[in-house]
């Protein structure tokens, strides 16, 4: 796992290490380094700095390309630089290096343009002349170098109204969290992260890597079915019969290694659905224009025989007898239950069923659902996804995995960011295909949080996989069940 961070703890981290171990002007210059090291440099190369530290950055790696015998000019947006700067802009002078110009002479042609304008101090709108800048940076047909965050990006949550669209990002020391959020990823092009000696201080995120997911290991040649844990899906309606989803649901669920599967759902739906469905056995469940209705027996016979269960999936919009389905599970059954999809609207309704539950439950939103749970309007969601992420966890004691971009997954404590999933799984039946493969993993007793994030990473790699034969266009959610198990496979030991 890799450490990733806000703002604020990127700066408590920073005054933290030059308070103890090493001056602020001493991690500017290995900054510089790692920021060298990083990359193939194309001549002539441009350093455009700001005012700030991030500017200094920038000049202290002019340093390092003059003295490597590189091409090298240093555009200045302001004569005034931070004190740190200072040092590293003497050096140059002291060197009599020549190239040092304002941004006013900036034609932008130089075939590699390092971004060092902004830090992630910056947040809000951008001034001018910052706006401009990055507006040519950003036509310039250079290669784009960022570092640490391109400018203009917020770093705690990605969003920006514009920023530079860096071809690569160097973010020193640890990733920030908005280089991952939202927009983020847009604009950070291929993200680097390099140590240069800060110690951690106060909450980081763990991002999910491929070794953390290794969680595969051979099977005992005398296991059967019921040893890999029976999982169930209550969920379709008449008016979203979503049969298909309902099956790679159930299909993804197997594919990851669970051992049994049941969709529970409407008994006059059962018939046209047993042609979609082969791997999963059908429960008829009681309903009332055409959605599932509550039955206190059927609901205990669901209960008794399953080791989780996921509610809620293509269930329709008759929320009051979702909520009392749910409610009953939550007094009942004392193991994980996923809500997804209708299940999510029909308990925004009536949040108090969470209050006092035995069930071990997580809800799996994107933003907009997100709101719905919280009453809040999307726009306030997508500004701090993490915050509102944990508070929903630590309101009713369960766990959640918020949807977007990079997944937030979090037991209202630990923080775990999935973030290698791409637009391929911008799909109808996405949703559904993680909800089986968590469902999976949950049936097999690996336990909760760890079931969501290998669930969610897997469903990302393996859409990534698929669009190797489909493109980002054309991948479907049964294609992602299928590449589940083949990586699964290339995991065993």
């Amino acid at each position: 796992m890799i450490n990733c961070v806000s703002n604020e703890v990127m700066r408590i981290s920073d005054k933290y290490t030059i308070d103890n171990f090493e001056s602020s002007v001493s991690l500017m210059g290995k900054a510089a380094q790692v920021l060298f090291e990083s990359v193939e440099w194309k001549e002539p190369i441009y350093i455009i700095s700001g005012k700030g530290n991030n500017g200094g950055d920038g000049i202290a790696l002019c340093n390092i390309l003059k003295n490597k015998g590189y091409k090298v000019s240093l555009f200045l947006v302001d004569e005034k630089v931070s004190k740190d700067s200072e040092y590293y802009l003497d050096k140059l002078k002291e060197d009599k290096f020549n190239r040092i110009f304002s941004i006013k002479q900036c034609d932008y042609k130089g075939n590699t343009i390092v971004d060092c304008l902004l830090g992630t101090g910056f947040s809000g709108e951008l001034k001018e002349p910052y706006s401009s800048i990055i507006d040519k940076i950003n036509k310039s047909k250079a290669f784009k170098v960022s570092c640490d965050i391109p400018s203009g990006l917020n770093g705690d949550n990605g969003l920006t109204n514009k920023a530079v669209k860096a071809d690569v990002t160097v973010a020193i020391q640890f990733i920030k969290s908005g280089e991952v959020l939202n927009s983020g990823k847009e604009y950070t092009g291929k993200l680097l992260f390099k140590d240069i000696g800060i110690e951690l201080k106060g909450e980081g995120y763990k991002i999910i890597q491929e070794e953390d997911v290794n969680i595969f290991t051979k099977r005992s040649a005398n296991a059967n079915k019921s040893s890999y844990g029976k999982s169930t899906i209550i969920g379709g309606c008449a008016k979203y019969v979503g049969a298909i989803k309902l099956a790679n649901m159930g299909v993804s669920a197997l594919r990851c290694g669970g051992g049994l599967n049941t969709i529970a759902t409407l008994n006059s739906l059962c018939k046209e659905l047993s042609s979609v469905i082969y791997e999963s056995t059908l429960y008829p469940m009681d309903e009332d224009n055409g959605c599932i209705k509550f039955n206190k027996e059927k609901l205990d016979n669901i209960i008794k025989s399953s080791k989780c269960l996921a509610v809620g999936m293509g269930i329709g919009e008759n929320y009051l007898e979702t909520l009392k389905i749910i409610g009953y599970i939550f007094e009942n059954f004392q193991k994980p239950v996923l809500i997804d999809a209708d299940g999510l609207n029909a308990l925004s309704t009536k949040m108090e069923v969470l209050n006092g539950a035995k069930s071990k439950i997580i809800l799996t939103p994107h933003p907009k659902e997100m709101s719905r749970l919280l009453g809040l309007d999307i726009n306030k969601i997508l500004e701090n996804p993490i915050y509102y992420a944990k508070e929903l966890a630590n309101r009713y004691g369960i766990y959640v995995l918020l949807k977007g971009a990079s997944s937030i997954i979090t037991d209202g404590n630990i923080v775990y960011l999935v973030t290698n999933g791409g637009p391929e799984l911008a799909k109808g039946g996405s949703g559904d295909t993680l909800s089986g493969v968590i469902l999976g993993l949950l049936s097999q007793n690996f336990d909760i949080l760890t079931s969501m994030y290998v669930g969610a990473y897997l469903c990302a790699k393996a859409a990534s996989n698929a669009k190797e034969e489909f493109s980002e266009y054309g991948v479907l959610a049964s294609d992602v069940a299928r590449e589940i198990a083949k990586i699964i496979k290339n995991q065993q030991v």
